[in-house]
């Protein structure tokens, strides 16, 4: 007779001494911090005060000088006993204290005698700290891309089933009205100012996602597009690593054990969708259509649910009819009906009315279908997801899904 959880709750000495050999190496880390200040910092304060008039130059001198050290920093790590994740953390802890020592030296001694107020010495220290943050991390991120890549594809699907998906489209009409024409310039205006205006809050959410599970920042999905032809949907990573490794593609369970903490915020709140913007300034997606679906599931589709190469004949969107009037198990037959009614009636009036609706939804948990009619009661969640993932997969989902699958 096994055992299985008796592993997990034995005492694990090798933890306590991977930790001495972590703090020993923040300590390392910040003496040569401490000695590369006293040694080089008033060089680059004279650098950057005097000798450098461009600041667009300056700035771009510190971030390298701070993304060098990291990476520098990281190569050391890579020596010690300790798990790939937790090599990348130190790196980026040795960068952010260098980050902080530099701001300090530059708030107190790098002043000129013009500039003694304390606000003078708060915005110099705070420009310092928020060059070495973002330089510190930037060096972090070309750790991660050496050792993982910074876009994760999940489950990508061999070149096969891509060409015979896209051979399933080629007697598809595909829609090329004058309004799918113009919104194509208006969409790629709007993606470009909301990319420019999400580019700060881009970098915390970034931040976050990446110390919380070191490793790639973004996850692709390979899903059909317009006309049948496969691309990559980005999206904030909200699972950790390889969550699909063992199960192939499958829907997100209720209680889904390969989500992580800060990915159910994210999902909740739809903000691991922001990098989509980019596959619709790319011309991949719309801000309103049919949601897209992963290239895997549509192949089985093709063969079992008629007409369903119609709902490609649009680009798919960031909202849709089907999210929004739809719930997230809905099943695909049930999606394309609200896919084929949104393709016939839309409309400028019709995506602006859905897109703000979508973004109720996702913010303020506003449910427009409460208007129309109750919920039905049989419309639980755990029901739900048996009937989208025996749809997807072609078989009932494993008991405990939610609480056991460890790998899709």
């Amino acid at each position: 007779m096994t055992l299985p959880h008796l592993d997990a709750a034995m005492p694990q000495p090798g933890r306590s001494r991977k930790f001495g050999y972590l703090l020993l190496a923040f300590v390392a880390l910040t003496l040569a911090s401490f000695w590369l200040l006293q040694r080089y910092a008033v060089y680059i304060a004279r650098l950057y005060d005097y000798d450098i008039q461009n600041p667009l130059l300056q700035f771009v001198l510190l971030l390298l000088i701070f993304a060098l050290v990291t990476a520098g920093a990281g190569g050391l790590a890579g020596w010690l006993p300790l798990r790939p994740e937790n090599q990348l953390r130190l790196a980026f802890g040795g960068g952010v204290v260098l980050a902080v020592v530099v701001a300090v030296y530059q708030s107190r001694f790098g002043m000129g005698p013009d500039q003694r107020e304390m606000i003078h010495r708060l915005l110099k220290g705070g420009n310092y700290l928020a060059v070495g943050l973002a330089g510190a991390f930037a060096g972090a991120l070309l750790l991660t891309w050496r050792r993982y890549g910074l876009i994760e594809v999940i489950a990508r699907p061999d070149q096969i089933l891509l060409d015979a998906v896209r051979e399933g489209h080629r007697y598809l009409l595909l829609a090329d009205t004058a309004w799918d024409r113009s919104r194509r310039i208006l969409e790629i205006l709007l993606s470009l100012t909301a990319i420019a205006i999400a580019l700060p809050i881009s970098f915390f959410l970034v931040l976050a996602v990446w110390l919380q599970d070191p490793g790639p920042v973004l996850v692709a999905k390979v899903v059909v597009g317009r006309g049948g032809g496969s691309f990559n949907q980005l999206k904030l990573r909200s699972m950790r690593k390889d969550a699909e490794v063992a199960t192939g593609p499958v829907p997100a369970a209720p209680e889904d054990g390969r989500v992580t903490r800060l990915g159910h915020l994210l999902r909740r709140t739809h903000i691991d969708e922001l990098p989509q913007l980019i596959n619709i300034f790319l011309g991949q997606m719309s801000l309103v259509g049919p949601r897209p679906e992963r290239t895997v599931f549509v192949a089985r589709h093709l063969n079992q649910i008629k007409d369903y190469a119609k709902r490609h004949r649009v680009r798919p969107g960031l909202a849709g009819l089907a999210q929004v009037y739809g719930d997230y198990y809905s099943t695909p037959r049930e999606k394309l009906h609200y896919d084929l009614l949104y393709i016939r009636r839309r409309s400028l009036g019709l995506d602006a009315r859905l897109f703000l609706e979508a973004v109720a939804l996702a913010i303020l948990g506003w449910d427009p279908r409460r208007r129309h009619r109750p919920r039905p009661r049989h419309r639980r969640q755990d029901e739900r997801f048996r009937q989208a993932y025996a749809a997807l997969r072609g078989q009932d989902p494993p008991e405990q899904a939610g609480h056991e699958a460890d790998g899709g």
